[in-house]
């Protein structure tokens, strides 16, 4: 009895062995492949671009021509802004010299939002002579007319620019004229060709003028000590070894823009 229960014993452990029992082993979760959902980023807000006027670039300048008070014809350069209504500056040339003298400035003029307007004096470049210069105050004064009566040009921020006798014809149109706003004088003269400015200057008051010059032009250099103390707000530039009138322009790169800084405090920035 004893041999027949240790050999059923056996027999059940040899058949746990070859039959093991089932274990319950869990089904591994199937993944659901959950789709990729971009989100988009959040917009930028960006303040859309200021205004900008129909002319992106300055235009090319067109010619005109001026009608002095006895009728002679004097033509003109006219260099368009590029908006509107804009200031506006009336450019002369020196003694010999043409409107052609100042393209170079009037571009940088333009580009800074100014109009500009290059005259030929009487018997000079394009314009009707002969040369006579006691008429050439009535002269400038037709074209500053001319000039501030364009429907693009604000007449209330307005200048004149000369050179050498230009300088002298600036001051004193400007000095007799109100609504000019200031005055740039490039190398003037106590007297060129009898064109003389100096009863003029007082007439300036308050309003800004620049006089500039240089130390190896000494008639002009000199006269600019002397005219700066007749006008109340006249202020002098002096340069060295620049030369004459517009020649200065090209022997000190540093001179156009100043004069530009100097016109934008004055005349484009002016609050009415």
């Amino acid at each position: 009895m004893k041999y027949l229960v240790l050999i059923t014993s056996l027999l059940l452990a040899s058949c746990s062995q070859i039959f093991p029992a089932p274990t319950s082993t869990a089904a591994a979760p199937t993944e659901t492949a959950t789709p990729l959902i971009t989100v988009a980023p959040t917009a930028t807000r960006v303040a859309p671009p200021a205004s900008q006027s129909p002319l992106s670039t300055p235009s090319n300048p067109n010619a005109l021509t001026i009608t002095a008070s006895d009728g002679a014809k004097l033509a003109a350069m006219y260099y368009p802004p590029i908006v509107s209504p804009a200031p506006a500056v009336l450019l002369l040339h020196i003694n010999g010299g043409s409107k052609a003298d100042w393209d170079s400035f009037a571009n940088g003029l333009q580009k800074m939002g100014y109009a500009a307007l290059a005259l030929d004096l009487r018997g000079h470049g394009a314009s009707a002579g002969p040369v006579d210069w006691t008429k050439g105050p009535d002269d400038v004064r037709s074209a500053y007319n001319a000039m501030i009566k364009r429907p693009e040009v604000d007449s209330l921020r307005t200048a004149i620019v000369g050179a050498s006798v230009g300088s002298n014809l600036a001051l004193m149109v400007g000095a007799s004229e109100p609504k000019v706003s200031a005055v740039i004088a490039l190398s003037p003269g106590l007297d060129y060709l009898g064109v003389n400015p100096t009863s003029s200057m007082r007439n300036f008051a308050n309003r800004p003028v620049l006089l500039v010059a240089s130390q190896d032009d000494k008639y002009a250099y000199d006269s600019v000590k002397s005219l700066a103390q007749l006008a109340i707000a006249a202020e002098q530039k002096l340069l060295t070894n620049a030369g004459h009138g517009t020649e200065m322009l090209t022997r000190d790169p540093t001179l156009s823009p100043s004069l530009l800084e100097w016109l934008n405090k004055y005349v484009r920035d002016l609050k009415s």
